[in-house]
């Protein structure tokens, strides 16, 4: 999975939780509707960091808390 699927798979994992929508993710983030559907629709890529800061906090989490998940947080050895 490349980092794209990654992210996009926590932000739905992370709306569910939360029981929000896009649209609502949205206005609480600040970030335009097209805005967010691009970035779940293009095929590569990941979002500038501060899109993905604005989304985190609209989620209510940081985003250090957005990224604590493997493989993100495994520690090579």
């Amino acid at each position: 999975m490349n980092d794209h699927e990654l992210i996009i798979n926590r932000l739905y994992k992370l709306l569910s939780e939360r029981n929000l929508t896009i649209n609502r993710l949205a206005t609480l983030s600040g970030v335009s509707q097209s805005t967010i559907a691009s970035l779940i629709n293009r095929p590569t890529g990941v979002p500038k960091a501060d899109t993905l800061r604005q989304l985190c906090s609209g989620l209510g989490i940081s985003v250090v808390e957005f990224f604590d998940f493997p493989p993100y947080n495994e520690v090579e050895k």
